[in-house]
């Protein structure tokens, strides 16, 4: 039932410019990295991939709020989500398919991103860019409940606005403002979680240092995705298709 609930929603999908973003802004961004560092000369790769991924991560909250808030908008257009409501035989079915489409299709988009940049990029172990996706993936998990929730109770602007105002705390977050706290603020995961396995192989002396750093980042991350999986469920089990703006 959900596998047929998520073909379904990647039809309805197709008509909406949600699987075009997910594979023109990391093409775009990708492309644009790579002229950069063309004409700059940089040789440091790795330091390229740092800033590289920075950047992608921090862009990432922006367009999981614009994404999660077409995907609600898409429901609310066709009836104030009651479609959504009544016509799906489990809630948490109709929920899981719509999360779980939207995280392959951003898994698939730090995929292709990462690999186009990694065309220009030499001197990298190949096991070090599977690293970097799963931490950027598995960073940005969390964000797309919360979107999602939001997108639905409070419509597509909030989910927008909350999605700027995560990217500017994620650019905070890589500055030593976030030294120390970062484990706590789920829009600095992604690109924490990068820079310390990038840094791990930057600096071998420092490998304990980052590896306790990375661990007790993922243990909040996992924790706190799950508890907020399981409310998020709970929720829409429960909800009865509010109007964003009541």
């Amino acid at each position: 039932m959900l596998l047929r609930s998520i073909c379904s929603d990647l039809y309805k999908m197709k008509r909406t410019p949600i699987p075009w973003l997910h594979v023109f802004v990391p093409l775009i961004g990708a492309l644009a990295f790579l002229w950069y560092y063309s004409v700059t000369g940089n040789d440091n790769s790795l330091g390229k991939l740092t800033g590289f991924m920075e950047v992608l991560c921090m862009v990432f909250p922006l367009l999981i709020g614009l994404l999660c808030g077409l995907t609600a908008a898409q429901e609310e257009q066709a009836g104030s989500y009651q479609v959504i409501l009544s016509e799906a035989r489990s809630r948490a079915v109709a929920y899981m398919s719509k999360l779980l489409l939207l995280l392959v299709l951003s898994g698939l988009s730090v995929t292709f991103a990462v690999a186009i940049f990694s065309t220009g990029i030499h001197a990298v172990p190949p096991q070090l860019y599977v690293h970097i996706v799963m931490a950027a993936w598995g960073g940005n998990v969390f964000l797309y409940i919360l979107h999602l929730f939001v997108g639905f109770r409070f419509g597509r602007s909030a989910s927008i606005g909350l999605g700027v105002f995560g990217t500017l705390i994620s650019a905070l977050m890589m500055t030593g403002l976030g030294d120390g706290i970062w484990h706590w603020i789920p829009w600095a995961w992604s690109a924490r979680l990068c820079g310390d396995i990038v840094f791990r192989l930057q600096n071998p002396s420092e490998t304990a240092w980052a590896a306790t750093d990375m661990q007790y980042g993922i243990t909040v991350c996992l924790i706190v995705t799950l508890l907020s999986l399981a409310a998020s469920l709970l929720w829409f089990q429960r909800w009865e298709g509010s109007k964003s703006n009541e």
